[in-house]
């Protein structure tokens, strides 16, 4: 990293905990980190959205070396040129199939599994913590994504009951890609239910909808 903090906003004090992560593809996904800046805002005025049995976490910008960088192709990587959504070990390569995938510029997966500081960062946040879901935004338009490979219960549950209440596709466009070291999956692995949502392009926060799914997200529970 360049020195840049990752900003974590708690709301509520509750034992049920549960987090949103924005920015991991840092300014090319710019729009992630402003729907993440509203739904702060929204929080911070209207605090009692929050159940009183939870906490809520926001990281608006896993990324913001990139967003510091660029809002078009090159802000998409970390200061290494890394991929941090192809960085977690979870299904880990260096390289991978670009049929299908987002290649419009070199791009890596790191030099090794969570090789990345950022990586490593979110991850002992995780870890220090009891995660009951979280959400990874993202754009553009392919929809919800579940955790896992091949997707958890508890993954498919929230990601069905996100998709009760957006216009988001799901399941997920295929666009073919072989996706590996993802956040989510990562996530999954660790026994939390987790969902990629991607807004609908790169320029709206799709904040109305998004406030939908925030009530969605802090009334949902899993049990097997």
């Amino acid at each position: 990293m360049a020195g840049r903090p990752l900003e974590i906003y708690q709301f509520g004090n509750g034992p049920v905990e549960k987090l949103i992560v924005a920015g991991i593809h840092g300014g090319y996904e710019w729009n992630t980190i402003e729907l993440a800046d509203k739904l702060i805002d929204f929080l911070n005025n209207f605090p009692e959205v929050i159940p009183p049995d939870q906490t809520l976490y926001i990281l608006r910008a896993l990324n913001p070396d990139g967003l510091a960088r660029s809002s078009g192709f090159g802000g998409r990587a970390n200061e290494n040129n890394v991929d941090i959504n192809r960085n977690f070990p979870s299904n880990w390569q260096a390289e991978w199939p670009r049929a299908g995938c987002w290649d419009y510029i070199p791009i890596t997966g790191g030099k090794a599994a969570a090789s990345e500081p950022e990586t490593r960062a979110l991850m002992a946040f995780i870890q220090a913590h009891d995660f009951q879901a979280l959400i990874s935004y993202h754009s553009a338009a392919l929809g919800i994504f579940p955790g896992g490979q091949p997707p958890d219960a508890g993954s498919l549950s929230l990601a069905e009951a996100v998709a009760a209440v957006s216009d988001y596709p799901y399941p997920p466009i295929d666009a073919g890609c072989v996706y590996t070291g993802q956040f989510v999956d990562w996530s999954s692995d660790q026994g939390i239910p987790a969902i990629d949502i991607e807004l609908t392009n790169h320029q709206d926060s799709d904040f109305e909808e998004n406030l939908k799914i925030l009530k969605v997200f802090l009334d949902w529970s899993y049990s097997e």
